[in-house]
């Protein structure tokens, strides 16, 4: 299960309301006392009955209000550095500091029995697929044993294959700034990692480390397949190899894992629009934000034109995560496919990776700055 699914255990509290709007936060067990500013007291007033990151953002949504990711991701980490978050999971997934890793790719794996049973119709990537694609794309292929703290992707490496986890946990980690490793994800029994190797033949972006012993579906690529994805017979991934292609390009969206991915795709509806055409105006209700696929569009304030935004690029989220009305105006420079997601998707997806969440607001905070400072 991922951590946003899990109940959250917390110690025995007690919350006291300040006029300000925050509070204070009794630990009963240890006596500590914290100050809490508004939003973070509010989360903790709904944990207060136990429920998962994911119901508590669907609870805010059910009411009619926004979380705001970076708070609650705020909360979380001082709760787990207090020691009043007891999931052990959580704890793992919040430490700061590099992953511990005992073994290195390829080492400690195991080549479980040819007679491991696997129903392919059940995995995803694979389950949207033909019957005739899926069995080609699945010829050569092994189940892997895997022991905790073994790096299964290094970021960097250029090998191709593909991978779905069949038990166990996992932790992608990304190269930040100075050579840090960021957590951007928890992938959990289901998750697909590697498919930008596998379909583009792109270099792995970034770290998978095992944080149990787990049991790994590795699909091996084969030269054949590059021009097989591309011919008629493969139009079921078409659409997908699109998307891929955008998001790889993405400075938020190329780190999202492969079941986010999923959810993203099957959530969102591809659009296309031709050149000259206004996907939305300023100061209009938001209601969705969009990824461009493929073409360009521009970004205009009033009169200005003020960026061009290229396959990949994502717009419309500030009035999700905000604001509520459109900061610009935007318009197609040239034909265009778009995924577009509507905002309770939208926010399903993000509540299903708390890291990822906070990735992205702080982007749209970002560009809402900007916009802010052009207006000064």
């Amino acid at each position: 299960m991922a951590i946003e699914q899990e109940i959250l255990q917390l110690r025995k509290t007690h919350l006291t309301a300040t006029p300000s709007g925050g509070g204070h936060l009794l630990v009963i067990d240890t006596g500590k006392r914290y100050k809490l500013e508004a939003l973070p007291f509010t989360y903790m007033q709904v944990l207060q009955t136990p429920q998962s990151i994911e119901q508590l953002v669907g609870f805010f949504m059910g009411q009619g209000w926004l979380v705001s990711f970076r708070e609650l991701y705020g909360l979380l980490e001082f709760l787990v550095k207090e020691n009043i978050l007891l999931n052990p999971s959580v704890h793992l997934a919040f430490r700061t500091g590099p992953a511990p890793i005992h073994s290195t790719t390829g080492q400690g794996f195991k080549t479980l029995s040819g007679n491991f049973q696997l129903d392919w119709k059940k995995l995803p990537f694979f389950r949207s697929l033909s019957t005739d694609l899926a069995q080609y794309l699945l010829q050569k292929k092994e189940v892997l044993s895997v022991p905790a703290h073994t790096k299964l992707v290094q970021s960097g490496a250029k090998d191709r294959a593909l991978y779905i986890l069949l038990k166990g946990r996992a932790f992608i980690y990304y190269i930040a700034e100075a050579n840090k490793k960021q957590l951007m994800a928890t992938l959990q029994p289901g998750s697909i990692f590697g498919e930008r190797g596998f379909l583009l033949g792109l270099p792995r972006s970034a770290d998978v480390v095992t944080s149990e012993d787990c049991e790994v579906l590795k699909v091996h690529h084969l030269p054949e397949y590059d021009q097989y994805i591309k011919s008629d017979k493969a139009q079921a991934l078409q659409h997908r190899f699109w998307v891929l292609q955008a998001l790889a390009s993405s400075n938020v969206f190329k780190n999202l894992p492969g079941d986010s991915l999923d959810q993203m795709m099957f959530s969102g509806k591809l659009a296309r629009a031709s050149a000259g055409q206004t996907i939305f105006r300023e100061g209009t209700p938001g209601t969705s934000c969009f990824i461009l696929i493929q073409g360009s569009v521009t970004v205009s304030q009033g009169p200005r034109t003020i960026n061009v935004l290229n396959q990949g690029s994502c717009f419309g989220e500030i009035s999700l995560l905000f604001s509520g009305q459109r900061t610009a105006t935007i318009t197609c420079q040239q034909d265009c496919i778009l995924l577009e997601i509507q905002q309770p998707d939208f926010y399903r997806v993000l509540s299903k990776n708390i890291f990822l969440a906070r990735e992205i607001e702080l982007l749209a905070v970002q560009r809402l700055q900007a916009d802010q400072r052009r207006s000064a």
